[in-house]
């Protein structure tokens, strides 16, 4: 097991070397195994999976964990622009290069004739599994379903570990699956263990605002549980809101209740933000609108979770509520080495310039 204190420090550059030759050949003999996918289904995959696309949110990025961005020959055209500063494009600028298969959204189920001319082993597909049905029979080629969710909690971070294992499975990276749920474990830990001794009553409480769900929302827009600040020894000022679902909007009355003395918004929301906060007079009656305690976070999702961004996220929330607890990691080297690891390359300096995020927001329009 690596130290907790060091993960972050040294993980980052063995990891990216390893990346560098990140294709794994198998047996090229004409066999084939049945994989069981995210859905349940038994998907009958070639022995030795070279060439791969992957439909609907997050799946190509599931790739790109995997270090497997060699093997893509087809990617989905992303015409508003929602998906170009996603960290694993950022990472891989090859892949704008590549065929396009269908386009970028929130019910993307690939263009099958588009999918059959780039000629791949295999479809790692995110969505409805009839669906993926549909395009296995459309285009005579595997399609394996894949389920991606959040990773707040210990089973969640389970689903995405064991959808890992079956992406790592398909094309052949088991070891790199196992090397990606050991690091997030050990960074959960670290960031866990700065704060593990504080009382309840003790901890910094924040809300996070503007956060990205299936398109852009305003300052309004919260999760009821969101990962930086659990990690991070955050209180959540939503957490008592009975919602089931994700992400849920809250009345003007509901902010104003919880006063929050400091607010963090997804930095891919930032206008939206920015105009909330400025023209709803409200909400300069909160502490952390007055005091100047608003800050910016890279993207919790952009089609989808930017699991890297949002460990990424638990850091700066740390240092910016804990500074005493956080003074012995440098952030921004903290999180290249987590890029370096999920996704082979450093992105603190690319991140922060596209998004504008981990700033304070001392001039809240922008002027």
């Amino acid at each position: 097991m690596y130290d907790r204190r060091t993960v972050l420090r040294g993980a980052g550059a063995v990891t990216a070397a390893g990346l560098a030759g990140c294709s794994v050949l198998g047996d090229t003999s004409a066999g084939a195994r049945t994989v069981t996918d995210g859905a349940g289904r038994d998907v009958e995959v070639p022995e030795s999976v070279e060439r791969v696309v992957a439909v609907g949110p997050g799946s190509l990025r599931q790739v790109a964990y995997l270090g497997a961005t060699d093997r893509v020959v087809g990617v989905e055209a992303d015409r508003n622009g929602s998906t170009t500063s996603a960290p694993y494009n950022v990472a891989n600028p090859e892949l704008r290069e590549k065929t396009v298969i269908g386009s970028v959204g929130p019910n993307a189920g690939g263009n099958a004739e588009a999918i059959i001319a780039a000629d791949p082993d295999v479809i790692l597909f995110y969505g409805d599994s009839s669906r993926a049905e549909t395009l296995q029979s459309q285009t005579d080629i595997p399609a394996v379903v894949l389920r991606i969710t959040d990773f707040g909690s210990k089973r969640r971070r389970e689903r995405v570990y064991d959808m890992w294992r079956l992406v790592g499975t398909v094309l052949g990276r088991e070891d790199r699956a196992e090397e990606l749920a050991t690091f997030v474990e050990e960074a959960i830990a670290d960031l866990r263990d700065r704060t593990a001794d504080l009382p309840s009553g003790e901890r910094a409480a924040a809300y996070a605002g503007a956060i990205s769900y299936k398109g852009a929302h305003g300052i309004a827009t919260t999760r009821r549980r969101f990962p930086p600040f659990r990690y991070a020894g955050v209180e959540n000022v939503a957490s008592g809101l009975e919602t089931d679902g994700p992400s849920v909007q809250v009345s003007e009355e509901a902010l104003l209740e919880w006063d929050p003395e400091t607010i963090f918004v997804d930095a891919d929301n930032l206008s939206r933000a920015r105009e909330d906060l400025t023209d709803n007079d409200v909400y300069d009656r909160l502490a952390a609108v007055e005091n100047g305690e608003v800050y910016t976070l890279l993207p919790h999702a952009s089609y989808h979770h930017n699991y890297g961004s949002i460990l990424a996220n638990g850091y700066f929330v740390g240092e910016t509520l804990y500074p005493d607890r956080f003074g012995d990691v440098d952030v921004p080297s903290a999180i290249d080495s987590i890029y370096e690891t999920m996704l082979g390359a450093p992105l603190y300096d690319d991140l922060v310039d596209a998004y504008g995020a981990y700033q304070r927001l001392d001039d809240l329009d922008g002027e």
